[in-house]
């Protein structure tokens, strides 16, 4: 039994920890960044209660009932409600299976993300043969050859930059305007409540006492875990913060004096120009669109093995257990990706035959489908069996 015992726990303990270097995994790339993504310390209260009723042939039946706040006792995050069916066959080993329903809430989610754009706008009239403005165009940067574009051949006036075409009319270029934007986009997803169906099956061995009370026990946990398909609102909330520098043509802005414009950096007249110093005024223009949308939470089905190893003094005679214990979270479906490791130590206290409490303290760190955190939470429960 020694050596089952021994090949047992090395299974369990390797599996446990040899894929740990495994628990930093790629994220795929996406356009959003979430302040949601970093690891999140918290406190938390986890309790729970349990009932046993033992039945002929060295089987048991259980019930078990648990109740979890975040950040200490502000927030509710989880509640379940679990039947299980337990058989051992000797003092050493205990089989079990069982189903829980677990209702889950998850926190608001906000995603950010900044575009920049900048861009010119091209300004021409457009001309008849004679020189008289027949109407005024915007077109896009690349067409007329973007920039003015200057001839010497067919001028109707002074001036050098119109571009003539083939029906006679004339291009003239009166300037561009350029703009620079910032484009702030901040998605909200609201809290939201999750159910989760788990099936469970496990193996444990108990070791005899030794050193007058201590007891090692080693499980290892299959469980399947069914989270359905849920909508969840969201909400997304676009600013653009635009500035608008505008430029003119000095051949087609023109003083009160009929002298071309300069403006009051000097630039050169054969060059198009700022106008009235709108680089040190320059156009601030801002708008917020607000957009209201919901977004499906796929359903998934997710494979994990636990490997728990728990040290405990069961001393003859003492109503006190002091106990601790490690367990191991790991993906299946992810190359045995660690993504849970929790760690406890308290005591129970048997207050009467068959009833006792417990209190602990649990250090869970996880980065899965729940999120990225670390608990410190208080275990408190109770146990009755009958």
């Amino acid at each position: 039994m020694q050596s089952t015992f021994r090949t047992y726990l090395g299974a369990c303990l390797w599996v446990a920890f040899l894929f740990m270097p495994f628990s930093l995994h790629a994220q795929d790339e996406v356009d959003y960044v979430s302040d949601n993504d970093g690891a999140r310390t918290t406190g938390a209260v986890w309790s729970e209660v349990g009932f046993t009723k033992v039945l002929p042939y060295d089987l048991s039946l259980g019930l078990d009932a648990g109740f979890r706040t975040d950040d200490w006792f502000n927030e509710a995050s989880r509640a379940d409600i679990g039947l299980g069916l337990s058989w051992k066959p000797n003092k050493h080993w205990k089989v079990s299976v069982g189903y829980t329903f677990i209702m889950k809430h998850y926190r608001s989610e906000t995603e950010r993300k900044t575009v920049q754009e900048n861009g010119e706008k091209y300004k021409y009239s457009i001309l008849d043969a004679a020189g008289a403005e027949v109407s005024e165009m915007d077109p896009e940067p690349t067409s007329l050859n973007g920039f003015p574009v200057y001839t010497t051949d067919g001028q109707p006036f002074d001036g050098t930059n119109a571009l003539i075409t083939d029906d006679g009319e004339y291009y003239w270029y009166k300037g561009y305007n350029y703009s620079e934007k910032t484009k702030n986009y901040v998605r909200v997803s609201d809290a939201y409540w999750r159910p989760k169906h788990r099936l469970s099956v496990d193996a444990t061995y108990t070791t005899n006492r030794f050193w007058s009370g201590f007891r090692v026990s080693v499980r290892g946990r299959y469980q399947v875990t069914f989270v359905p398909e849920k909508e969840v609102n969201r909400t997304r909330t676009k600013t653009t913060n635009k500035t608008t520098w505008r430029y003119r043509s000095p051949y087609y802005d023109y003083n009160d004096d009929g002298d071309m414009f300069i403006d009051g950096y000097g630039q050169n007249p054969e060059h198009w120009t700022r106008e009235n110093h709108t680089h040190d005024n320059p156009e601030y223009e801002q708008t917020t669109e607000v957009e209201y949308s919901t977004k499906a939470k796929k359903s998934k089905t997710l494979h994990t093995l636990r490997s728990r190893l728990t040290i405990e003094y069961d001393r003859k005679g003492w109503d006190w257990t002091p106990y601790i214990y490690v367990e191991a979270f790991n993906d299946l479906a992810s190359r045995m990706n660690l993504d849970k490791i929790r760690a406890s130590i308290g005591v129970e206290y048997a207050v009467a035959k068959n009833h006792k409490l417990g209190i602990g303290y649990i250090f869970n760190h996880e980065d899965d489908d729940d999120g990225n955190e670390n608990i410190h939470a208080i275990n408190v429960g109770y146990k009755f069996k009958f």
